[in-house]
């Protein structure tokens, strides 16, 4: 498997695996309107022309957030998230990005915990942030990355 960029011919199977991994799930729409944002960039992992996962990220001055990682059900647990996350904290560190942001919702425990192994830290509570069933609104959790150039 290997890293490429993330690009428009990618929305459709984005989206598919987007749909399957969170409640609301963004359509191929969404991801075309991202990848048209000249502060938005993404990047996928996968071989031949299955798409095993991305991250999508928005850079803005010192900064840049994680907007949506994700890995499909099938490929999980192979570290390829964090293939990703180090790829991308590599080349924003290249940049001179200095911290990377994320959100999480409260109840994606597995995220969270993800999250925390891979470098980043607890910041706060967004209350009522993302929706639910029975339009429950439940908290994001956001948390933060500080990049550093030593780690390259």
């Amino acid at each position: 498997m290997h890293i490429e960029p993330l690009t428009l011919k990618d929305c459709k199977k984005a989206a598919y695996l987007h749909q399957n991994a969170f409640f609301k799930g963004w359509r191929e729409r969404d991801f075309q309107e991202f990848l048209q944002n000249p502060l938005v960039n993404g990047l996928k992992i996968g071989k031949n022309d299955e798409l095993a996962g991305y991250i999508l990220w928005r850079e803005i001055g010192e900064e840049a957030e994680v907007l949506t990682l994700v890995v499909a059900l099938c490929s999980q647990r192979q570290g390829i998230g964090s293939h990703l996350l180090t790829t991308l904290c590599e080349y924003l560190i290249k940049k001179n990005i200095t911290k990377l942001f994320l959100e999480v919702a409260e109840d994606n425990n597995p995220g969270k915990n993800f999250y925390i192994r891979n470098g980043f830290i607890f910041l706060n509570i967004r209350p009522q942030y993302y929706p639910r069933k029975e339009n429950k609104l439940i908290s994001a959790y956001t948390f933060l990355k500080e990049l550093d150039k030593n780690e390259l």
